[in-house]
């Protein structure tokens, strides 16, 4: 007896001791670290580079060795370029992660060019909210309605293929017969609204209610420009006489397709870390992320930057993902076509 109470105080002492050991490894997981935030778009130009600057200046706080962390900005092909330097080029150590386009998880479903990652093996820590795109169309263009827009060209500016600028202009074209032409090339959402504020475009092919909010508000509420439907699943609630584009379907099947095209919507800011960080960092950087979040000081700022909170765990992401890749082919070759594919 005397034997096996020794026995298990020594099993005891050796696994406190680990466990003191381990705490005391990850207090300094992160210590002396920089992390690095590549987003996809310039610095200053879009919503995305607001949120990931917001993510920068607190997520540190929360990471055990409080790290510093920076952001880089790489622009090129919608974010194709951001996505596919962290999952291919960028160290593994959850040290550097991707801010980019809510399109890239669906971007290698729907047939993308030159994607170089699987959505399905990166690791994603979470977006800030989910959210609901707008069309926008200049007031005097004539348009009252997407009606206005089946029967004549429609010309919306966007950035590049696997955006939602492209997107969605191009489904609600295929799906009710819209006329919408876009015109790609821009850098980010900044230029896009030049052009159309200069008349070079009729519109945007997509514009993040809560961006538009923060930059644009001025235009909607001067009348210069009008907002032709909402592009997701669920209204806006301070946009209550905007059509919702789920409303505009009737088949089982084209709502079936429409989830897999406003996927983005429930990711609305994604990060990712590379597919080969380490579990135990995934973990420190989701958990890290959600506390964040819920802090009453990064509230603040973000309420002052325009950003909503409406926390999106990265396992929710994850868990969309996976269900949105057993889709059957024939629902994904016509989402592809129905995207321009």
């Amino acid at each position: 007896m005397a034997g096996s109470s020794r026995l298990r105080a020594f099993m005891i002492s050796g696994i406190l001791t680990a466990a003191c050991a381990a705490g005391s490894a990850a207090a300094q997981d992160f210590a002396n670290k920089t992390i690095t935030i590549v987003v996809g778009y310039a610095a200053g130009s879009s919503g995305y580079d607001t949120n990931a600057r917001f993510v920068s200046r607190h997520l540190g706080r929360f990471l055990p060795g409080a790290p510093h962390l920076i952001v880089q900005n790489m622009i090129g092909a919608g974010t194709l370029a951001a996505a596919n330097h962290v999952a291919n080029a960028a160290p593994k150590d959850g040290t550097t992660l991707a801010f980019v386009a809510r399109g890239m998880g669906i971007e290698p479903l729907l047939g993308g060019q030159n994607v170089r990652y699987d959505p399905l093996k990166l690791n994603w820590i979470g977006s800030t909210s989910r959210e609901v795109s707008v069309i926008p169309v200049r007031s005097d263009a004539g348009l009252n309605s997407l009606k206005d827009a089946m029967e004549r060209e429609v010309v919306v500016a966007a950035i590049a293929v696997g955006t939602d600028g492209v997107t969605f202009p191009l489904a609600l074209n295929n799906l009710i017969g819209t006329k919408f032409k876009t015109v790609m090339g821009y850098k980010n959402g900044a230029e896009m609204t030049l052009a159309m504020t200069r008349g070079e475009v009729q519109g945007r092919g997509s514009w993040s209610w809560a961006s538009l909010r923060y930059e644009g508000m001025e235009l909607l509420s001067s009348g210069a420009v009008k907002l032709l439907v909402q592009m997701s699943t669920t209204k806006a609630p301070d946009l209550p006489d905007v059509p919702l584009v789920t409303d505009l379907v009737q088949g089982k099947e084209e709502r079936q397709i429409l989830e897999i095209l406003l996927a983005g919507q429930n990711m609305a800011w994604p990060i990712f870390a590379p597919a080969e960080t380490p579990p135990e960092r995934v973990a420190l950087l989701r958990k890290a992320y959600l506390d964040m979040l819920r802090d009453p000081e990064a509230r603040a700022d973000a309420q002052k930057q325009g950003i909503d909170i409406e926390p999106v765990p990265g396992e929710e992401i994850q868990a969309m993902l996976a269900r949105l890749y057993t889709t059957p082919p024939e629902l994904v070759m016509r989402a592809r076509q129905l995207a321009g594919r």
